[in-house]
């Protein structure tokens, strides 16, 4: 006999629960995964491999580490895990510089309260560890047979997620104002740093193979670096001029547009080598090829004309959450794209649930900042809510092809 304490306990659950029994995926989702089941067979027998990382880093340094360091980790130790993990550091990194430094002008010259130079050896060990575990977790999946197509929209995704921490944490060494660089041009480093990530997955889109850029390893250790370095000489050593006013702060943004410009000129050649000399394109047409890209121009565009035409310049006003709601609406945006390699079916994210958030700003200025922080809460929230729901999806389709995914790997060599 259960008592009703018992019996109300176990409802409470039952109804929590059904909170996350919501299915995003779709009907045409799923028939795209039944093709998908059926693709994977020829993709892995025909095709040795689908991620290439060939960048002197990672051949040299990163992989035989991570190969010699993975032998260690127990077999009990789930991939997901690793990834999560990996995630909270550089995400609780990120929590714990804001709690420091909310507003980024803690280091400002002149500042009567900068960040503890204890903050920057916690996050350099946080960011290395974050890599380490990054790096690992699909070792981890294919040494136990845990392989699967949303163990990898899980990883990419709270990787999409973690281009805003990763930015804002590196670039608060420098403060605000004098040797620093403006909000607007951090956000420019921002969309910078997140068309290096979406690019690589649009090329993967249209030519079948993930090409990871070499400035994702480089921009790792240099960060590592950073800190360090940081720690142990303080923020001031950031604070001159190289050439007339361009500061060190300016020579930093430059490097990460330059790292975009050779992203962006690496995959634009092998899409096009892909579509005029090897004849390998996937897609039937060029404006199939493009579609995928438009949300992320529409998410950026949005952004830049909010940043520079906020009536109360909101931008100024609350910098960290402006970045952080940005990169959730573009984590989710990067989730269906990989949602669309893997099931050829189109859907848009909650992009326009941003361009609304604009069009109420600029109509009730005076509550622009409610508006910002209050469509942040629902932006977070649904994006956590639709993570949850696909991760723990019960869809017959979406456990097959995990299955046939598995089966598959389990007789070719894909070296990560």
């Amino acid at each position: 006999m259960f008592s009703d304490c018992q019996i109300t306990r176990e409802n409470s659950v039952y109804t929590f629960m059904g909170l996350f029994d919501i299915k995003y995926l779709s009907a045409t989702h799923i028939r795209g995964f039944d093709k998908y089941k059926v693709l994977i067979s020829m993709l892995f027998i025909h095709t040795k491999y689908s991620c290439i990382d060939n960048s002197p880093i990672s051949v040299y340094i990163s992989h035989p580490f991570w190969n010699w360091l993975v032998n260690f980790y127990p077999r009990t130790w789930a991939p997901n895990m690793l990834t999560l993990t990996g995630w909270a550091l550089v995400m609780g990194c990120f929590l714990l510089e804001s709690i420091l430094d909310y507003d980024i002008t803690s280091n400002t010259v002149g500042s009567k309260n900068p960040i503890p130079n204890w903050f920057w050896l916690v996050a350099s060990i946080c960011t290395w560890l974050g890599y380490t575990l990054d790096g690992t977790d699909g070792k981890q999946a294919r040494r136990i047979g845990a392989s699967g197509p949303t163990g990898e929209l899980f990883d990419h995704g709270l990787d999409s997620w973690s281009t805003v921490p990763f930015t804002i944490t590196i670039f608060s060494v420098f403060g605000r104002g004098e040797f620093s660089v403006s909000p607007i041009h951090l956000l420019c480093v921002v969309i910078s740093v997140q068309v290096v990530f979406i690019v690589t997955h649009w090329e993967k889109y249209n030519t079948g193979v993930l090409f990871l850029s070499w400035g994702y390893d480089a921009s790792q250790y240099g960060l590592v670096f950073v800190y360090l370095f940081t720690y142990f000489v303080g923020y001031e050593w950031y604070k001159f001029y190289i050439i007339g006013d361009f500061s060190f702060a300016n020579t930093f943004e430059t490097g990460f547009y330059l790292c975009c410009l050779g992203s962006l000129i690496m995959s634009g050649y092998n899409m096009w080598y892909s579509y005029s000399i090897d004849k390998t394109f996937k897609q039937a047409n060029i404006y199939e090829g493009i579609r995928p890209i438009f949300p992320c121009i529409t998410l950026f565009g949005i952004s830049l004309f909010w940043a520079t035409y906020s009536p109360t310049s909101i931008i100024d006003r609350d910098p960290r959450l402006f970045f952080f709601t940005m990169g959730t609406v573009f984590s989710n945006i990067a989730c269906y794209m990989q949602l669309l390699l893997v099931s050829r079916s189109f859907s848009n994210s909650k992009f326009t649930l941003n361009r609304g958030v604009l069009g109420l700003s600029l109509w009730m200025p005076a509550f622009e900042l409610f508006i910002l922080r209050s469509s942040a809460l629902l932006i977070v929230s649904l994006h956590v809510h639709y993570g949850i729901c696909v991760r723990l999806s019960p869809d017959a389709a979406l456990i097959a092809i995990e299955q046939a995914y598995m089966y598959h790997k389990s007789f070719t060599a894909f070296p990560l």
